[in-house]
């Protein structure tokens, strides 16, 4: 319920202020001495690496070498961590391999296949293997526009509705025994897809190809011999696109044991984890450049991970840590660079770059996987770090103008500098973050218990992750989700903004909801729900205004910021609209008739109005004070 919301929200608020003095009291005591954790946070889920809204990569609970990390979206990070002691090899990071070998390969990576299909119903049982397709029509795949299209089709598709058959001979099922098999399909607009008459899986519109790995019972209906992948498929408008095949895992690193996880540990700037691998213990921590506080990297779309072996005994070890990275899994078949530039090693496919130094790494480029390796010995410490930068390709329109990211307002600049600019000070970062972790570690557990410690840091991690950060046509800073300017959202922000001491993320949120009403196309009395969705800021994307939430979340938000502050300068340049809104409050107030029964609502609009008002009020009060 909603009241209920706000009374958390408020007493958060009251915690977090107390909590600040308890922390500041600690942190003038910290010394020198070296970090030791102290809570052994482990979130169920949360974001290893805020780099940008398209590659954030999270990790569900302890599963770092478990199951691969994931993206925002949901979709597998494909990355591989390897540690190679004596010959032995251990895995860190991600699930067995993900190379893959077809067993009726797609279209673009063939010249074709034969498949037999027809446009009208072809009537029960036409998934069936047993079903007899000698009168289809017999064409080679893909199917789609023959001629200028960005995918290789060979076969017209010009029909609705699309009935395919395609003949698959397997001579042994035995090779499929303990590995995966995935079908692979590119669909424009819906697929329904079938093996042998089991249903495989079904989905809209994919302009990429997608992979699905098949469950055991599927897999168990593949017969030696003669087997059928049918698929129904339905085009809705405009061209049409089909393609679909089967793969098996390849095993590259079958003989990876999975390290033992001692220890797992996310704090506020970074998340720690340490393995045991045979005789040796490997250390890694992931870190984004975005949560620094001593240089100004908001926004950076870098992040990095550092690794570091250790051993009890006086006995030598060759060591040798590797990351492979399956670009094809990511984006489709994409062509990778290479290239060498002031000490570090760069590897860049589609709009992700990876970087190690260059020093004793080397690289190789195997069915569009990047794969970096490094002898870790007594030249480089037994450490090192590899970095990961990401750039949207998007543009992003706000008022007839372009807005650029606020790592790179002037146009100049480019991710691989950012990302030299990181690694030649990781180390110097890392220890900087090591201090900040020690601090906000007491204010948490000085503000709350573990759940509420554990809550504060994934919701800043997930903040930082999900925002992109631009400048503004007056050089402002502007912070924004995916829907644009959505007061709701960053209502629920601002506890943990706050807790964070990111009051130029809060005023992020709310500048651009400002400018948007300051606009003279805006008449309304209250502020917008949002503003519109990216790339593009235009009109309010939801269709209910919600306007007694809205102009209240305003208010009590820009109270949040004075207080925050305590300075009046935020409130006192934007007074004229937090008048008019609160004077829409208070008209609702007088002219409206809230049947009792919202009060226990998700829309109780009149506690909503009280809050708003109360919040107005303690700025007539600061507005005074500050005359």
């Amino acid at each position: 319920m909603e009241i209920r919301t706000h009374i958390r929200l408020v007493v958060a608020w009251r915690i977090i202020i107390i909590s600040g003095i308890i922390s500041l009291i600690y942190a003038c005591s910290y010394s020198d001495k070296k970090i030791s954790h102290l809570s052994g946070i482990a979130p169920s889920e949360h974001t290893l690496l805020a780099i940008t809204p398209d590659v954030s990569i999270k990790v569900i609970g302890d599963s770092l070498n478990k199951s691969y990390p994931q993206l925002r979206t949901g979709k597998v990070f494909p990355i591989t961590g390897l540690l190679r002691v004596d010959g032995k090899a251990y895995r860190f990071m991600g699930d067995d391999s993900l190379r893959i070998s077809p067993l009726a390969p797609l279209s673009e990576d063939t010249i074709g296949w034969m498949g037999k299909y027809s446009f009208l119903y072809p009537g029960k049982g036409w998934e069936l293997r047993e079903y007899d397709d000698s009168l289809w029509n017999e064409g080679n795949g893909a199917f789609g526009p023959t001629k200028g299209y960005y995918y290789p089709a060979h076969t017209l598709w010009g029909a609705e509705n699309f009935y395919v058959r395609r003949h698959i001979k397997v001579d042994n099922k035995d090779v499929l025994k303990n590995h995966k098999v995935y079908a692979r399909y590119v669909c424009d607009d819906q697929i329904k897809l079938f093996c042998n008459g089991g249903f495989l899986l079904e989905n809209g519109f994919t302009h990429r190809t997608k992979c699905q790995r098949l469950t055991d019972e599927a897999v168990s209906q593949i017969v030696d011999g003669d087997n059928v992948l049918a698929a129904y498929c339905r085009n809705t408008g405009g061209a049409g696109l089909l393609d679909f095949g089967l793969y098996i895992e390849n095993k590259t690193y079958a003989d990876a044991e999975p390290a033992t996880l001692k220890k797992m540990d996310a704090q506020a700037m970074q998340t720690q984890f340490i393995f045991q691998c045979g005789e040796v213990e490997l250390q890694i921590d992931f870190v984004s450049s975005s949560l620094s506080e001593k240089w100004d990297m908001t926004g950076w779309p870098v992040g990095f991970l550092t690794y570091q072996v250790r051993t009890e005994s006086k006995k030598d070890h060759t060591v040798e840590v590797l990351f492979d990275v399956d670009t094809e899994w990511m984006f489709g078949k994409r062509k990778v660079d290479s290239w060498v530039d002031k000490d570090w090693r760069f590897a860049k496919s589609d709009s992700l770059y990876l970087a190690m130094v260059a020093d004793e790494t080397t690289f190789s480029c195997e069915d569009n996987h990047i794969i970096l390796s490094q002898k870790l010995c007594a030249s480089n410490e037994d450490k090192g770090v590899l970095l990961i930068g990401y750039e949207e390709g998007q543009t992003f329109l706000y008022s007839g103008e372009t807005l650029r990211p606020l790592w790179d307002k002037n146009g100049t600049r480019e991710v691989k500098e950012l990302m030299m600019s990181v690694g030649d000070r990781y180390q110097e970062f890392k220890a900087e973050c090591d201090k900040l972790d020690y601090r906000w570690n007491i204010k948490a557990f000085q503000a709350g218990n573990k759940a509420f410690a554990e809550q504060t840091i994934s919701d800043y991690r997930n903040f930082i992750s999900s925002h992109r950060f631009v400048s503004s046509p007056d050089n402002k800073f502007f912070c924004f989700g995916d829907t644009l300017g959505n007061v709701r959202e960053a209502y629920k922000s601002f506890p943990t903004l706050l807790f964070f001491n990111r009051t130029d993320c809060m005023k992020g949120l709310l500048d651009p909801v400002f400018a948007y009403c300051a606009d003279i196309h805006w008449v309304k009395k209250y502020p917008p729900y949002d503003i519109g969705l990216y790339p593009i800021a235009s009109k309010q994307v939801k269709l209910e205004d919600c306007a007694i939430e809205a102009a209240a979340n305003m208010l009590m938000m820009t109270t949040a910021v004075v207080e925050a502050e305590q300075d009046f300068g935020y409130a006192d340049v934007h007074w004229e609209q937090l008048c008019l809104w609160a004077n829409y409050l208070q008209e609702r107030m007088k002219k409206e008739t809230f049947p009792v029964s919202e009060l226990l609502d998700e829309k109780d609009e009149r506690v909503k109005c009280v809050l708003g008002l109360k919040a107005y009020h303690k700025l007539v009060q600061w507005r005074k004070a500050y005359e």
